[in-house]
C-alpha cells in the first residue's frame, strides 16, 4: 500500500471505495433476485434475465470485500481520525469526476426513455467530448473540436444502436 504523499491511494480512500463497491454490488444482486424468473414459460436458471447482472453484482461485492480487507490491513481505521484536505490535483480530479457523474445521470435519468435512444446517446457523447477532450499541449480550435465531437457522437450512437438492436436483439428505449 502506498501513501498519498508518494502519489498512491490512502487506506482511507480504499475503505470508502470498498464500502461503495460492496453497496453497489449488493444492490445489483438484490435487483437481479427481484427480477421475474419466467418459470411459467419454462425458463431455466441459466436463461433467467437476472443471472448475468446478479453474477456481476456479486463479483463487484466480492472485489469490494477484498478492497475492504486491504484497507483495514493498511490501517484505514487509524487514518479516519486524521483531517483530510485534497491537494490541487485531487480537487481537480474530484471536480472532473463530479462533472462526469452529473453528465451520466442526466443521460441515464433525463434523456434515456424520454428521447430517441440514438439521439440521447449522441448528445451524451458530444457533451462528454466537449467537456473532457481539452488538451493543454495541443488545443484544437472550438469549431474543429465540435466537429470531431459531433462525428464521434453520431458514429458511436449509430454503432451502439446497431449492435444492441441487430446483433444482441435488444429493444432500446
Amino acid at each position: 500500500m502506498t501513501s498519498p504523499a508518494t502519489g498512491g491511494v490512502s487506506a482511507r480512500a480504499d475503505l470508502a471505495g470498498a464500502i461503495l463497491w460492496m453497496a453497489l454490488g449488493l444492490a445489483i444482486v438484490a435487483a437481479a433476485l427481484a427480477m421475474d424468473r419466467f418459470e411459467a414459460v419454462g425458463a431455466t436458471v441459466h436463461t433467467m434475465p437476472g443471472l448475468v447482472p446478479g453474477l456481476l453484482g456479486a463479483t463487484l461485492a466480492g472485489l469490494g470485500l477484498l478492497l475492504l480487507v486491504r484497507a483495514l490491513r493498511a490501517g484505514a481505521i487509524a487514518q479516519l481520525a486524521a483531517s483530510w484536505s485534497p491537494s490541487a490535483e485531487g480537487r481537480s480530479t474530484l471536480r472532473r469526476a463530479s462533472i462526469a457523474t452529473a453528465l451520466a445521470l442526466v443521460y441515464a435519468l433525463g434523456m434515456v426513455g424520454h428521447l430517441w435512444f440514438p439521439a440521447a446517446s449522441a448528445l451524451f457523447v458530444f457533451a462528454f467530448i466537449m467537456v473532457f477532450d481539452v488538451s493543454p499541449d495541443k488545443p484544437l480550435p472550438w469549431g474543429r473540436r465540435a466537429t470531431v465531437a459531433a462525428i464521434t457522437a453520431i458514429a458511436t450512437a449509430a454503432s451502439v444502436s446497431f449492435v444492441f438492436e441487430q446483433i444482441f436483439l435488444v429493444r432500446l428505449p
